[in-house]
């Protein structure tokens, strides 16, 4: 009979560290899958940051290379006006005017040029940053959910006590 007592008291002592070591293990599995989501989260918030500041950099390159292009242009125009003078062709005549006309509709479609660029720079920085946030959020998502759709640890501490008794 005190044979029985001790195999049952062995029994209980080891389903109790068992039990023990199945609590601790799950808090440690609950806390990797949380960090696991806050770090892709933070990633995402990572991704869409830059983005802006890429977005901040594109305008601001815009606005520079606007600037170049009209100085360029009243450059060009200035030396034209020149080149027409000293050739001896007027201001009113008809091909000066189609020359600087000319120029002036070129430096108009470089700086459209300039402005569907920079709105296609801005659209893709923004596209693609949205479309990694979004992998970063759906990575999140799933640590979450093995985080808590795991069996839980009662299930897993019964399982193995009926394997025990």
């Amino acid at each position: 009979m005190g044979g029985a007592i001790a195999g049952s008291v062995f029994t209980g002592g080891l389903m109790l560290s068992t039990t023990g070591a199945f609590l601790e293990s799950d808090r440690k599995e609950r806390a990797y899958y949380r960090s696991m989501a806050a770090q892709a989260e933070e990633n995402a918030r990572r991704v869409e940051d830059a983005a802006r500041r890429n977005t901040q950099y594109i305008f601001e390159d815009a606005g520079s290379q606007q600037r170049q292009l009209n100085r360029d242009y009243i450059h060009l125009s200035g030396k034209q006006r020149t080149s027409l003078a000293y050739s001896g062709v007027g201001a009113g005549s008809a091909t000066a005017q189609m020359i600087l006309r000319n120029s002036r509709l070129n430096a108009q479609l470089d700086q459209e040029m300039l402005a569907e660029n920079m709105n296609r720079s801005i659209q893709e920085t923004n596209t693609e940053a949205s479309l990694e946030a979004q992998d970063y959020r759906d990575k999140a998502r799933e640590y979450d959910r093995a985080g808590s759709s795991r069996l839980k640890w009662w299930s897993r501490i019964n399982n193995m006590m009926g394997r025990l008794i």
